[in-house]
């Protein structure tokens, strides 16, 4: 970072046209689809810029970079991707998750839950549950889904595998961390991924058929769907029982 080019153009692009820049690509590699990317300067390359103009760069996951700079990925069809996001044909971004072969912890808020195999249930629907590996060795196996306070899904995890939506205002993954937020700092769901075997979801604010849970850094709040607190809980280890938090009929 901070390198410049004949022009003096900084390789620091401003937060802001790297948010355009995301949003226009659905989140993810225009070529594959990938959630974790690089910013590539296309039109011009970035040798000959001489402004971080977001109509020329675009999101290329790693492999991808790496073949374009090989020259085993031709400028033309880096344009074609950029103009035919497959984030947006597919409708979501993606990486793997590792759980690891140990059974996994998740921290929602400041609680802890081990050993629930439905952590979170609504209405008969798990929506974030862990399953046993399917043979000894192999990893434990994550499924969930998350809406924002509108009742809108704003990503899904499918066995394992991450799918970040497309129609989402941002998507930011930094490492080990996803951030989605539906305006500027106003963040509906944070996420932070400790390999191999823990997911800590630090902020959700979510509702699902009228009921909400609101997770901080401090405490899980749920609320029933005429608004009235349900409960609330802090530093609570959920260990050994098939569900966690059940709600709805």
């Amino acid at each position: 970072m901070g390198q410049k080019n004949r022009y003096g153009l900084s390789r620091d692009i401003p937060e802001p046209t790297k948010r355009d820049i995301r949003k226009r690509c659905g989140f993810g590699c225009v070529k594959c689809g990938f959630a974790y990317y690089q910013y590539h300067h296309f039109d011009p390359p970035f040798e000959e810029a001489k402004s971080h103009d977001p109509r020329g760069i675009t999101l290329l996951c790693g492999r991808c970079h790496d073949l374009e700079k090989g020259g085993l990925l031709s400028q033309d069809s880096v344009r074609v991707c950029n103009k035919n996001p497959i984030c947006l044909t597919n409708g979501f971004s993606f990486f793997p998750l590792d759980l690891g072969t140990k059974t996994p912890e998740v921290i929602l808020g400041t609680n802890m839950f081990i050993n629930n195999p439905i952590i979170i249930e609504g209405y008969g629907l798990p929506l974030l549950e862990i399953e046993a590996p399917e043979e000894s060795g192999t990893p434990f196996r994550i499924s969930a889904v998350f809406q924002n306070k509108l009742g809108k899904e704003i990503a899904r995890i499918v066995q394992n595998e991450w799918h970040g939506v497309q129609t989402n205002w941002d998507i930011q993954i930094n490492g080990p961390k996803i951030i989605i937020r539906h305006a500027l700092r106003s963040i509906d769901l944070e996420i932070n991924i400790e390999s191999p075997n823990r997911l800590i979801i630090e902020r959700i604010n979510m509702f699902y058929r009228g009921w909400q849970l609101n997770s901080t850094k401090d405490e899980l709040e749920v609320y029933y769907p005429d608004g009235s607190r349900w409960f609330t809980a802090r530093n609570a280890l959920f260990c050994g029982n098939s569900h966690g938090i059940v709600f709805g009929d």
